[in-house]
């Protein structure tokens, strides 16, 4: 069972290793667009815990 979940993980850490640099070149408009979505989904999560802490209280 131990060595299920060993495998398991070295597989992920794989994947990770295997994707952590980009393969594709981005515009700086491109990466822009990417943090500004980024702060955007943040947000809206914000938001959303908000709104469940508010109806909790």
């Amino acid at each position: 069972m131990a060595n299920t979940f060993t495998q398991f993980r070295q597989k992920i850490r794989d994947i990770n290793q295997r994707f952590s640099k980009p393969h594709i070149e981005m515009s700086p408009a491109v990466k822009l667009s990417l943090v500004a979505l980024r702060f955007y989904l943040l947000f809206l999560v914000s938001l959303m815990v908000y709104k469940f802490v508010t109806l909790l209280v």
